[in-house]
């Protein structure tokens, strides 16, 4: 990891005799955490604020550190010894997700205490534009195993005219697959016993905030939060003893011994949190070297609408041709593959797929003592030898990824099972997908086979559940605010119709439209083969043609409960897709200000007059900043849109910031007064010339060509 040091801290000691003070900022001067050691005591507190128009808002209030093992506490009676600061600035790449080429760039202070028993213990804050990071460590060296049975960390999020979207904790089995609290007030206790969940949602007077954890690794157990009082503090909390057959709840390490970052995303606006790739940027680097052969992509499954499918050979066939005739790439073969009949065995799917250029994922039951999951195959994932033995032979038969299933823990031997599966997985070239499985911890940036999780309440909830129908809609809409922030979800979407005989209220084209609106990096079609090949023939182009990895994502317009408008950009193309989860009609104006002016092709799904309708049109289109889109979403309805960029275009005048990798072509001329970010990599090619007025320029870092060459030629 490479960091570069400037002279832009801001950093603070200062003394009292009430506590010792430290800050540290972002780098743009507008959030800063303020870390104290109280003298009285030797507790240690922080608050986090936000500094805009010579005013400072409170965003965290004042809040407890610290954290207490078995042997010793590390929560009172610290003694400052020094600390340290950085600059963390780096670029990294992304192999899933909503923006792919990334900068981490923070400001960072590590505090030095020691203990009533001269044990060392240290605190990092890192501060960036979107947020604060804080995590523990032990640095001192000992092969003795020591056990962390509280950490005392707390949130106080402000509790006048505050809400709060937040999911209950299962703490015999936590799947995370519980609706989401919709904005209830803060001066209210939230009647969960067991506890809540990773990540929580907050609006106060002053900001939006997003609670979650990162760079959880087999060191840690994963932590929740603990049952809310109506006071505005929120704790963390450990993994309850009854979760995963009697495994210690506890966590054991020997040292130097680092804990999982406490992630505090903080937006002025909604957007600022959607957007926000902090979970990512404070987690290891990635520890694969070559990820050629990690390749997002949406698959069919076969599963929901019949399942005992992934036995059935015959079956199976259909959704490879489904597959084949969507040039889609995968189909996931579900539980019980192993014991596959009517026609032919795995061996003989898999040549068969092979003959339609589909390639396979297999499912798994994670077995072991964590879980009493009959179905199979399973026993193979939780001992070493088995599983390295298992992925070498899948891997031989041509197989792509592993979708392991029922882990139903987050104490740490679950973990380290996680990552161990991860490692071995990326050995033989596998993707893998977690299902019943702890929420995103960073892992698809250190470990990037890891293309799609689950921990959602997703469209199986339509089979298993009856009070999630007349929730969904409203679901649909938190998510992206939610769960989706913080890492792939696979919410397995787009039931079209009702053949399955699982109603919904959505209209198809917002089915369709969770496509775009929810980020995996491998997405599953949820429903039958005839729900598919019947669509019009733009829908069926659409899902063929969509990506499931990004280079940019914006926040067009919504609100958690409400509704939702989401853009993604590959390349040249935006996607943009709009779900409505009220029953009501919804007007969005949709706006071009952040589309590169040019030409187009539109394709536009919009609902019809009854939920079952899908209006479909594609015309040349023509992207001036001043352009507005009047779409009307029916209740429970939708739109989907892509802008397709046409081939070549006569002219580009290109005026706004590029902080991505992108190419422009003109037949004629390009004439630019932009600045290009020290995150991008931009290519200009004019056949005739190029202008680079005032205006223009290049940040240090970033990578621009230009070529008199024309369309085509480089």
């Amino acid at each position: 990891m490479k960091f570069i040091y400037t002279a832009f801290y801001t950093f603070f000691l200062s003394y009292s005799i009430v506590a010792q003070t430290w800050q540290v900022s972002s780098p743009n001067n507008k959030i800063r955490a303020t870390i104290q050691r109280i003298e009285a005591d030797g507790t240690l507190k922080y608050y986090v604020e936000y500094l805009e128009n010579n005013q400072t808002q409170t965003i965290i209030e004042s809040s407890n550190l610290g954290i207490s093992r078995i042997d010793q506490s590390f929560n009172n009676g610290l003694t400052f010894e020094n600390y340290t600061t950085a600059t963390i600035d780096e670029n990294y790449t992304m192999s899933i997700g909503k923006q792919l080429q990334l900068r981490n760039n923070a400001n960072e202070i590590t505090l030095n205490f020691h203990n009533s028993n001269n044990s060392q213990f240290q605190v990092t804050f890192r501060a960036y534009n979107d947020g604060v990071e804080l995590r523990y460590r032990f640095p001192e060296t000992s092969n003795d195993t020591y056990y962390v049975t509280e950490d005392k960390t707390t949130f106080q999020i402000p509790v006048n005219n505050s809400k709060t979207w937040i999911q209950g904790y299962d703490n015999f089995r936590p799947v995370y697959e519980k609706l989401y609290e919709n904005g209830i007030n803060l001066n209210q206790a939230i009647n969960q016993f067991n506890g809540l969940a990773f990540p929580a949602l907050f609006q106060t007077p002053n900001a939006w905030i997003l609670l979650t954890e990162a760079d959880l690794d087999e060191k840690f157990f994963a932590s929740h939060l603990s049952s809310y009082l109506g006071n505005g503090t929120f704790s963390v909390a450990a993994p309850s003893p009854s979760d995963g057959n009697s495994y210690a709840w506890y966590a054991g390490s020997t040292l130097p011994w680092i804990m999982p970052w406490r992630v505090i995303m903080i937006g002025k606006q909604l957007n600022n949190v959607v957007e926000s790739n902090l979970v990512s940027h404070v987690s290891k680097a990635s520890q694969i070297v070559n990820t050629n052969w990690i390749q997002p992509g949406i698959s069919t499954w076969s599963w929901w609408s019949d399942l005992y499918s992934p036995k059935n050979f015959a079956k199976l066939k259909t959704f490879i041709d489904l597959a084949a005739e969507l040039n889609l790439p995968y189909l996931l073969i579900d539980e019980n593959w192993n014991q596959m009949e009517n026609g032919g065995d795995i061996n003989a799917l898999i040549n068969y797929a092979n003959s339609k250029n589909v390639k396979l994922w297999l499912w798994y039951n994670s077995g072991g003592p964590s879980n009493d999951q009959p179905e199979h195959p399973r026993d193979l994932m939780h001992i070493q030898s088995a599983r390295r033995q298992e992925f070498a032979r899948i891997h031989a038969l041509g197989i792509k990824g592993v979708k392991i299933d029922y882990f139903q823990s987050d104490k740490q031997e679950l973990i380290k099972l996680y990552i161990d599966i991860l490692k071995d997985a990326a050995e033989y070239e596998l993707m893998v997908n977690f299902h019943g499985n702890v929420i995103p911890k960073g892992w698809s940036r250190t470990y990037p086979n890891l293309v799609a999780m689950e921990a959602v309440k997703g469209s199986e909830a339509y089979i298993f559940d009856g009070s999630f129908l007349p929730n969904a809609p409203r679901h649909h809409t938190i998510l992206p605010f939610t769960r989706n922030v913080i890492g792939p979800m696979d919410y397995t979407p787009t039931i079209i119709g009702w053949i399955r005989g699982a109603e919904h209220l959505t209209t198809d084209v917002h089915e369709i439209a969770l496509l775009n609106t929810f980020e995996s990096g491998v997405t599953h079609l949820v429903d039958m083969v005839d729900s598919y090949t019947n669509l019009p023939n733009l829908a069926k182009s659409i899902i063929s043609n969509l990506p499931t990895a990004w280079d940019e994502t914006r926040l067009v317009d919504g609100f958690p409960g409400t509704h939702v408008v989401m853009a993604r950009r590959k390349g040249e193309n935006w996607y943009i897709s709009g779900i409505n989860g009220e029953n009501q009609v919804r007007n969005i104006s949709l706006t071009m200000l952040f589309i590169t002016a040019g030409d187009y092709t539109k394709q536009l799904l919009s609902d019809g007059l009854n939920p079952r309708d899908i209006v479909s049109s594609e015309i040349n289109y023509q992207v001036q900043p001043s352009n507005t889109i009047n779409i009307n979403m029916q209740p429970y309805g939708s739109f989907m849109m892509v802008l397709k960029r046409a081939a070549c275009q006569t002219t580009h005048n290109i005026r706004s910031q590029i902080t991505n990798n992108i190419k422009y072509e003109a037949s004629e001329n390009i004439q630019a007064t932009n600045i290009i970010s020290s995150t991008a990599n931009v290519t200009y090619d004019a056949a005739k010339s190029i202008l680079l007025t005032t205006g223009f320029q290049t940040q240090q870092g970033a990578i621009f060509k230009a070529y008199i060459d024309g369309c085509g030629n480089q």
